[in-house]
């Protein structure tokens, strides 16, 4: 295998995004397509076209609309699921809460149907002015959306696919954006290695962003590089934390021409970069929507790149979005589009503290408080 190369950012659903997870077993399981002499060659210049504008910068800042009428008092309440990136974006909007004047209270629940159901049934009960739920499967809380939109109580959510536009307005990390992700991450890959592409993708199946994930990106590997050689992998996400880099060492020990490894997510690579020494393997990692560990390992030049994502910015414009939706306002377009702040991040990128998240624009609680003071 080749040594590692490095290219250009990413990082945070919190996401960090390490979003809805059940218990499930079992080694990597493998699938193969492309490769192969023949055929046309990798359309490079299409590949870096794409990825111009999260290179060496971040995409644009998702909110430029002012606020109209300040929603002071109102009474949100944030559906906690248990997980990191849940109890991440309560830390995140705690301080956008403060700056709105609202208050925001953590509903605790956990992934199990029950919990779900009786975290949902305290917020219709007690009548909230807007809820905010990220990471949980909507079939668990599909009948309590219903209740939340008959009562006209503004919903909006985060690392939620598929989502329902017209009963949820404001949808971060829905599928546009998973696809888009995909999309950037592929080409990221081809702008790197071209004809000479050899790549697996590390999917999560209980994950449902992982499975978009990973059909877009073998998707796109297919469309600009017929030529390439594209895989994917499973990690359950039970052994995320334990067992994921023994899992992804047999597989590569088991598909020794791969040179490079695309992660869904940042948590499945917790733990690998000793597991790769250990083994003897040198392989480029890249990994989509770092956590503070898989930022760290960037930084250290264990992990070639990553497609980093401003979690901070994404639950401030979460929370501007539900001050806009229970005083009624529309929410902001950028907000409406999924606009994400993401950067491809490399070592060089990474020269500051990654110990809670990549945030690509540091000055983003002073945008937000320039677009609300005007509101009356």
């Amino acid at each position: 295998m080749k040594a590692p190369t490095l290219g250009a950012k990413i990082a945070a659903m919190a996401a960090a995004i390490c979003l809805t997870l059940s218990a499930c077993g079992g080694a990597a399981s493998s699938s193969q397509s492309g490769g192969g002499a023949a055929g046309p060659t990798a359309d490079i210049k299409r590949a870096k076209a794409a990825i111009a504008g999260y290179v060496g910068h971040p995409s644009p800042f998702p909110i430029d609309t002012p606020l109209v009428r300040k929603p002071t008092g109102k009474r949100i309440a944030l559906v906690d699921c248990g997980t990191t990136i849940c109890g991440l974006f309560y830390t995140l909007a705690k301080p956008a809460a403060k700056a709105l004047g609202v208050k925001l209270t953590r509903i605790k629940a956990t992934m199990a149907a029950d919990s779900v159901a009786g975290a949902f049934d305290t917020i219709v009960q007690d009548k909230y002015d807007g809820v905010f739920v990220p990471a949980i499967p909507m079939p668990l809380w599909q009948a309590s959306l219903d209740k939340l939109n008959a009562a006209h109580i503004p919903v909006v959510t985060a690392g939620i696919t598929g989502t329902d536009r017209s009963k949820i307005p404001v949808a971060a990390f829905d599928t546009d954006a998973i696809n888009r992700s995909a999309e950037l991450l592929a080409d990221y890959v081809i702008t790197q290695h071209g004809n000479d592409t050899n790549v697996v993708f590390y999917n999560t199946p209980e994950l449902a962003f992982s499975n978009l994930l990973q059909k877009r990106f073998v998707s796109e590997i297919a469309t600009l590089c017929p030529r390439c050689k594209v895989r994917t992998a499973k990690i359950p996400a039970a052994a995320f934390g334990t067992t994921a880099p023994s899992v992804v060492v047999d597989d590569l020990q088991a598909n020794p021409d791969t040179e490079t490894a695309v992660f869904a997510v940042g948590e499945q690579a917790a733990g690998l970069p000793a597991a790769l020494k250990t083994a003897g393997l040198s392989v480029e990692v890249i990994a989509n929507s770092p956590d503070p560990l898989s930022l760290q390992y960037i930084k250290d030049g264990d992990f070639s790149a990553g497609l980093g994502s401003d979690l901070p910015v994404i639950a401030w414009t979460l929370m501007d979005s539900l001050a806009r939706l229970s005083t009624g306002q529309k929410p902001a377009p950028g907000a409406v589009a999924d606009v994400i702040p993401q950067q491809f991040l490399t070592r060089k990128e990474l020269t500051g503290d990654v110990s809670h998240s990549w945030v690509a624009y540091p000055d983003y609680a002073k945008r937000f408080a320039a677009l609300w003071s005007a509101a009356s």
